[in-house]
């Protein structure tokens, strides 16, 4: 695997974490997901792009970048023990990136003294988050655009 470099979030990157959004969800989730669950979130950024330039904004997002200058993938960590954005470009797909990112946003919940950490995962990311030691609470049904998700609630104790 190419050399990682992290760095916090910039709004320079932006777009380019929009797109990277975008090709993790339609390029890998199909497996998973049906595609109308695949389009609408998929979407979320490019339909609700203020949202989302937002959500950057907030707490901790680290970003895995290559060589080359481009970001591999990204990680938010909002509030302090939850990981809310886990995604990396289809080429980085179970290479290590997202565990990459995982481990920085691990290290900043154990300095802000954090004892948990927990997690909305997908039925993508749920065999990720289970092997770096988080355990499954519950499933719940989530629903955009009369469509329904199913998702697992995890934790993991630090």
């Amino acid at each position: 695997m190419t050399s990682i470099q992290f760095h916090n979030y910039n709004p320079h990157y932006e777009q380019e974490l929009s797109q990277l959004y975008y090709d993790a969800i339609t390029k890998i989730a199909p497996a998973y997901y049906h595609p109308q669950q695949v389009k609408i979130w998929a979407d979320y950024p490019r339909k609700h792009p203020n949202e989302f330039a937002k959500l950057l904004t907030q707490g901790a997002v680290i970003m895995a970048i290559n060589n080359e200058g481009s970001v591999m993938g990204f990680g938010q960590l909002h509030p302090k023990n939850y990981i809310a954005l886990l995604y990396t470009r289809p080429e980085f797909n179970r290479l290590g990136v997202a565990s990459a990112i995982y481990s920085k946003l691990e290290q900043i919940a154990h300095i802000s003294h954090q004892t948990t950490l927990s997690v909305t995962a997908s039925k993508l990311s749920l065999p990720l988050f289970s092997k770096l030691g988080f355990e499954l609470i519950d499933t719940e049904i989530a629903i955009r655009d009369d469509i329904t998700f199913e998702r697992y609630n995890m934790v993991k104790l630090l």
